[in-house]
């Protein structure tokens, strides 16, 4: 039974443009949320205030820290673990991807004074980066060129290229499995490698010739569990039993493009879809049924919040709120 997405959307976000990605930082304790988005040629920068984390706050609100011009048209952002607002000094950093196929690291005081530099490029368009999640002293990216580059953060030099059989769509970090990094490419081979020698751990594959893999996610809270869409199929891997997927199923209509765990609820998991649904749905771990479908105007990108079972969708100039205890 597909639950109303109604009743657990309870709050929006105005934007000025429709949002090509948000993202929540992954805080270490209870406190103001931040969540950042991408539009156009800007990166701007909320501060949500809920009472579940902030028990002098009566009621939900939230504020625009800043706007910030990237310089160019921005497509994806990703915080580094050194982020703060609470630990002095405070200080806001984040790496973005730009359609001039540059890296950016931007770095932001608590006056909101903004310093960047270009962190690396790739040859052809980037689709993924992340921090190291322990000292984020580390950037990975992967590209269109069949890459994946790690990025010294302080010097700005490679400190390795990885070369790929296809184009890198994700590459992923977990802070619970520190000792590998995880890449996923367009061809549907998802592989896992050493994250001090770089060599080869395992591979994952479907098996099933579906279409592209656009994205896949690894489930912070159960790290044996990868997931990702291909074409229009969502998969769910379990690398101790073996490379190949421990369920499916129709994610989509149309082509699939996101696929994220939630931070929250073991075996929870959600995808996007693009035309002519453009839908966001959220699924338990080995059901076919859809929990709960909303369908939005345009958009890309969504998120889950690592301490509260929200999760934030990019809609037509706005980002709809969803907390997953309202569902009904």
């Amino acid at each position: 039974m597909v639950a109303s997405a109604e009743n657990a959307c309870f709050s929006e976000i105005i934007c000025n443009k429709s949002p090509n990605c948000v993202e929540f930082f992954k805080q270490k304790e209870a406190g103001p949320i931040l969540l950042g988005y991408t539009w156009e040629n800007y990166v701007t920068i909320c501060v949500l205030h809920l009472p579940q984390l902030e028990p002098d706050i009566e009621e939900y609100n939230y504020e625009n820290l800043t706007d910030i011009d990237h310089g160019s048209s921005v497509l994806k952002m990703k915080w580094s673990p050194k982020t703060s607002m609470s630990i002095h000094p405070v200080g806001l950093i984040f790496c973005t991807i730009g359609i001039d196929f540059q890296l950016r690291l931007f770095t932001l005081n608590n006056k909101m004074e903004v310093s960047v530099k270009i962190l690396g490029e790739h040859k052809s368009f980037i689709n993924d980066c992340c921090f190291e999640p322990s000292q984020g002293n580390i950037v990975a990216s992967v590209g269109d060129d069949k890459k994946c580059r790690m990025w010294d953060v302080e010097t700005g030099e490679v400190a390795m290229v990885i070369p790929l059989s296809s184009p890198g769509r994700n590459v992923l970090w977990n802070i619970n499995d520190p000792t590998k990094l995880v890449v996923g490419e367009q061809n549907g081979c998802i592989r896992a490698y050493n994250s001090t020698t770089f060599q080869p751990v395992f591979t994952l594959n479907s098996m099933q010739s579906v279409g592209n893999m656009m994205s896949c996610d690894w489930s912070i809270l159960n790290p044996v569990k990868i997931g990702a869409v291909i074409g229009k199929q969502w998969f769910v891997w379990n690398i101790q039993k073996g490379s190949l997927p421990e369920s499916s199923g129709t994610a989509h209509h149309g082509s699939s493009q996101e696929f994220k765990w939630s931070n929250i609820h073991d075996g929870i998991f959600s995808t996007r879809g693009r035309g002519p649904d453009n839908q966001f749905h959220l699924y338990f771990e080995h059901g076919d049924q859809v929990v709960i479908s909303t369908e939005t105007k345009v958009g890309t990108g969504h998120s889950w919040h690592n301490l509260l079972p929200i999760c934030a969708v990019s809609d037509d100039r706005k980002i709809l709120l969803y907390d997953m205890e309202l569902l009904q």
